[in-house]
């Protein structure tokens, strides 16, 4: 495989965990009430939600959403040696490897919820195993900030202005808006980082763009 094929497959990584990930949020939003739950949630609504089994589509969003997190991996390790290595890298490399794994306990969680509704869970059971996923999907909030700050920080010392500011500025803003409400700009700075990533994704598999000088040069030769 060619070094352009190579780009393009991790390329496609990070579109695909993108892809992968809302598409298997939404089967299992709309096809479960488990997948609904929140800290918001009033005992009521939760009671109600755990009373029966958790459909099919619950599952299929699920097994989605895992398989985004390989995607995410394949294309963090990729960016971070495509924009130079060394120590930020490194950084970078494990702030991924920390929200794939703080991805897949959340995804555990509300599988586990998924699994024990319809069966007899009560409702103090079901609240704590929901304020225990909220909390931990919180936490990838904070593991994709550091990813973003290694690989603004790395882009910028490429010379890569627009990708490394793009991504000091959605980190930022994820912070603020973690800070000021979870259930609303918190949430929204997810769908930054979204489209962060597909950016990145294609931005880098295009390569460093060449130096103004040198295209002059190219161009009267």
């Amino acid at each position: 495989m060619n070094e352009r094929a190579h780009d393009r497959l991790f390329a496609g990584c990070g579109i695909a965990f993108v892809v992968l990930t809302l598409v298997g949020v939404v089967i299992a939003t709309v096809g479960g009430k488990t997948h609904n739950l929140t800290i918001s949630s009033t005992p009521t609504q939760i009671a109600h939600a755990v009373a029966k089994p958790a459909g099919t589509a619950v599952w299929i969003g699920a097994y989605l959403e895992l398989l985004s997190v390989g995607a995410f991996l394949a294309f963090a390790v990729w960016a971070c040696a495509k924009l130079g290595g060394g120590l930020l890298g490194a950084i970078g490399r494990a702030a991924a490897t920390g929200y794939a794994t703080v991805t897949i306990a959340s995804l555990g969680v509300t599988a586990a919820i998924a699994y024990r509704a319809g069966h007899g869970m009560g409702v103090q059971l079901a609240t704590a195993l929901v304020t225990l996923n909220e909390a931990v999907y919180v936490t990838t909030w904070f593991m994709s900030v550091f990813f973003l700050l290694a690989a603004g920080a790395l882009a910028l010392t490429q010379t890569r202005r627009a990708l490394g500011w793009s991504a000091i500025g959605v980190a930022t803003l994820t912070l603020i808006g973690t800070a000021v409400s979870l259930e609303n700009l918190g949430q929204m700075s997810g769908m930054l980082w979204f489209a962060w990533i597909v950016y990145a994704s294609i931005a880098i598999a295009r390569g460093k763009p060449a130096p103004a000088g040198a295209v002059a040069v190219a161009q009267s030769a």
